[in-house]
């Protein structure tokens, strides 16, 4: 916690700046609004920390239809499968999908009972703009937020009247439905979507019985109202459903034998959340919330053999916070936040080893200043207090910086503190997954008595990691900086420039512990005492003619444990040469760092446009190096997968086995006619690459085209 003071300093000297000057944070212009970076509206070309603003023409563009295909386009965006290719999760600045705070339109998404929040979940047919907040955000949304916060912003009523309806069709029999209808006036405004996605899935391992992706259909009801009860009041509501129903089939190792199994499986969460909000004067807005959510899922399976169950899994979760939110604006150019709130949150799930619930309940207070003490400085600093029923209390600050070097050139810097605890899962997980192939995963809170009641009964085959040193999981603790610098040096060349360092401590993260006598692996958590996450991110962008224009975005991530460097350091640490069976000490330049990072990852993007005559087209290039696989829990469609580690020092190095790199290339084509039809035609991975075992979430290549209808009258509100 040395950095707080550090924080608390700076912004002291900043402020020896101060100047009254414009009116920068009342009178912004809105086009390019951010909320998620301050919690409320920003233009994002003034904000000091680094931000990634994905807006719907690119969206479009693009011809993505879930959240995951989007993200997985960005630069520093990692989306990472989970077992048996049944989802991913979103890998920041090298940090887990745990760590990363995902919300739609402002509020968390909740059902994380895997770890991962599974990206598919989210249709992109009334996305308006996907925001993108690299660097801690704990000091205004919490724990959750180490890593960065991803908020999904869905459209609004706009003046006027619009209709919309859209249908794509693809290979896997893959199909999306869109259609919504939206409404406004000066009073009532009213906006209502609908989804409907579905796919035969994808096999990846034909020789295997049951798919990597098995076939799923989901259903998506979102809708938006808002009454301005008077001209300074208003009263909105936002409601969501989404349902999804899954076909399972699975052979499984038991004692030996192969067992096929079918089954089904569901999933369904919403949300509602109505909103009051108040402007007492033209410098006051209050605005008080109430977020309620819950998110369900079960699965089961049948042995084909007799009918009897053979499988069966359940998860709840409910989330409710109540929060009050003010906005003040003490002078033209100085603007105070200041909130708070209590979140309840209850689980339950077989994976518990029972069906009781768990609890907790954290009440929190936040607030932030922002500050322009000159035309060209700008300054947010800020702090968050949580206190967690279970954990206690923690306080999480922040400071970021803006100096605008010319009015085409500025450099930001920014530093945060953050803080996250142990979840449910990671203490209290007493989990075998007969269809996964045989893996169990144990809580540390259980894991010790487990694995002595197997070690007793003789049925552990070997030990990857001494079951004594799991201990108790502590929290973990970070804190981490950002310098960047945007420029633009003419209507043709823009860009960014961003480095961040990120030191954690008692990083959690899971570990193989040991190896069953029937081949099926235990899994735990441990604590990684500590770590760092260090890098450099590039974005550019050139216009090459009125029609043409190219892109480009790199990420270089060192991810390590500082422990194991210090331990190379000292000549500790040894690897075998697998010709001569000497053993070597190990050199800090062939250390690689923590699993499934990789060092390089990139995009290069040319796009075409012909607005006068409705055709646009584009060619996107997605690169990932290669990475170490250590921490994947379980197999994939029958198919154990193997470590990295060669036997030896249990160390990502260079002489282990790596998942060799790769690049997926996507096109797309679209025509407009009559600006309100659209034809759209496209190839996700022309080259047809998979990687069945270690990246299941890459299906292959995958065809589609779509058609889309929109129809919009405006009308000019006083």
């Amino acid at each position: 916690m040395r950095v707080v003071p550090l924080l608390i300093c700076l912004h002291v000297a900043l402020s020896g700046y101060a100047q009254l000057g414009v009116d920068t944070l009342a009178n912004r212009n809105l086009e390019e609004v951010v909320v998620t970076a301050t919690r409320t509206e920003r233009e994002l070309g003034a904000l000091p920390m680094p931000v990634t603003l994905v807006g719907k023409a690119q969206i479009k563009s693009i011809g993505s239809v879930r959240l995951h295909d989007v993200l997985t386009e960005q630069t520093g965006l990692l989306v990472v499968p989970q077992v048996n290719g049944q989802g991913s999760g979103l890998q920041l600045q090298g940090f887990n999908p745990d760590y990363t705070l995902i919300l739609l339109d402002g509020e968390p998404i909740i059902g994380r009972y895997t770890g991962s929040l599974e990206l598919s979940r989210i249709a992109v047919g009334n996305i308006r703009q996907i925001e993108i907040v690299k660097g801690p955000s704990s000091s205004l949304y919490g724990s959750d937020a180490l890593a960065g916060v991803v908020n999904i912003i869905t459209e609004r009523p706009q003046p006027g009247f619009k209709m919309g309806l859209s249908a794509r069709y693809g290979a896997n029999e893959t199909s999306d439905l869109n259609g919504e209808v939206g409404f406004s006036n000066k009073i009532f405004s009213a906006y209502l979507f609908a989804n409907r996605f579905g796919t035969a899935g994808y096999d990846l391992s034909p020789e295997n019985f049951g798919k990597t992706v098995s076939p799923f259909r989901n259903n998506t009801f979102h809708s938006k109202f808002a009454y301005r009860i008077t001209p300074r009041t208003e009263l909105a509501v936002s409601a969501r459903f989404f349902d999804e129903r899954q076909d399972l089939n699975f052979e499984v190792a038991s004692n030996g034998e192969q067992i096929r199994t079918s089954g089904s499986g569901f999933a369904r969460d919403w949300n509602l959340n109505p909103t009051l909000s108040h402007r007492f004067s033209d410098r006051l807005k209050v605005t008080g919330r109430f977020y309620s959510t819950r998110y369900a899922t079960e699965s089961f399976l049948n042995s084909e053999r007799d009918g009897s169950r053979y499988y069966s899994d359940s998860f709840q979760q409910s989330f409710v916070r109540p929060e009050a939110v003010g906005e003040y604006f003490v002078t033209p150019d100085q603007a105070i936040t200041v909130g708070g709130g209590y979140v309840f949150e209850t689980v339950a799930t077989t994976r518990y080893g029972d069906q009781g619930n768990r609890e907790q309940g954290t009440a929190y207070g936040f607030f932030q200043h922002e500050w322009t003490p000159t035309p060209k400085w700008s300054v947010i600093t800020g702090g968050r207090y949580d206190h967690n029923t279970i954990y206690g209390g923690q306080f999480s600050p922040k400071l970021s910086a803006r100096y605008d070097i010319k009015p085409a050139w500025s450099v930001k810097l920014s530093g945060g503190v953050g803080f996250k605890a142990p979840d449910f899962r990671q203490l209290y997980f007493n989990f075998f997954n007969t269809a996964g192939g045989g893996y169990s995963v144990l809580g540390t809170e259980v894991a010790n008595v487990r694995l002595n009641e197997l070690a007793t009964a003789n049925l552990i085959q070997s030990w990857a990691f001494d079951p004594s040193l799991l201990g108790k999981l502590k929290a973990e603790q970070s804190w981490s900086v950002n310098l960047g610098s945007s420029f633009r040096l003419n209507d043709k060349l823009q860009g960014d420039a961003n480095l961040f360092y990120n030191s954690i401590d008692n990083l959690i993260e899971s570990q193989l512990v040991a190896t069953t006598t029937a081949n099926q692996n235990i899994y735990s958590y441990r604590n990684i005492n500590r770590a760092f996450t260090t890098g450099l991110e590039l974005n550019g962008s050139y216009n090459l003619t009125s029609r043409w224009q190219v892109s480009a975005g790199y990420q270089l991530l060192y991810a390590m444990d500082k422990d194991v460097l210090g331990s190379i350091r000292r000549g500790e640490v040894f690897w075998r040469d697998p010709e001569t069976l000497a053993s070597q000490r190990l050199s800090t330049s062939e250390y690689f760092g923590l699993y499934n990072r990789s060092r390089h990852m990139g995009n290069v993007k040319l796009f075409f446009r012909l607005p006068e005559r409705g055709w646009e087209a584009n060619v996107r290039v997605i690169y990932r190096g290669k990475f170490g696989v250590g921490d994947v829990i379980g197999n994939v469609q029958g198919e154990v997968i193997p470590p990295s580690n060669k036997p030896g020092n249990n160390v990502l190095d260079v002489h282990d086995d790596f998942v060799a790199g790769y690049a997926l290339v996507n096109v797309a084509v679209a025509k407009t006619i009559m600006n309100c039809f659209r034809i759209q035609g496209g190839v996700d991975n022309v080259f047809g690459y998979t990687e069945p075992v270690f990246i299941p979430n890459v299906p292959g290549r995958l065809w589609y085209v779509s058609l889309s209808y929109t129809f919009s009258k405006s009308e000019k509100l006083n």
